[in-house]
């Protein structure tokens, strides 16, 4: 069973790896910008990083629902892979969103 599931697993370890930079990076913006929780508004800079980070973990559920779907009933390569995919093209959402508007 283990050696069905392994690109799954390991792409749920780096999803959720990427979901702890993501909260760090809000943690370091709050100490950065001087606003303590649970207040959620303060410069634009902080606004960017804090939506980033929320917009990127209410879609995480979902991204590891249709990973492991996909994974366990098609083929996990392709699962992996794509999930892969998304991981990335998550980070550059969130590098991008956390960027100002005037240097996208």
């Amino acid at each position: 069973m283990l050696d069905q599931i392994h690109l799954l697993a390991a792409v749920t370890v780096l999803g959720v790896l990427e979901q702890a930079y993501f909260f760090l990076q809000v943690i370091y913006a709050r100490r950065a910008f001087g606003i303590s929780p649970p207040k959620i508004s303060g410069p634009p800079e902080f606004e960017r990083i804090f939506r980033a980070q929320v917009n990127s973990s209410e879609y995480f559920p979902i991204f590891l629902a249709l990973l492991w779907q996909a994974g366990l009933f098609f083929h996990q390569g392709l699962a992996a892979a794509l999930g892969l995919v998304y991981l990335y093209a998550r980070y550059r959402y969130f590098m991008g969103y956390k960027a100002s508007s005037s240097e996208r």
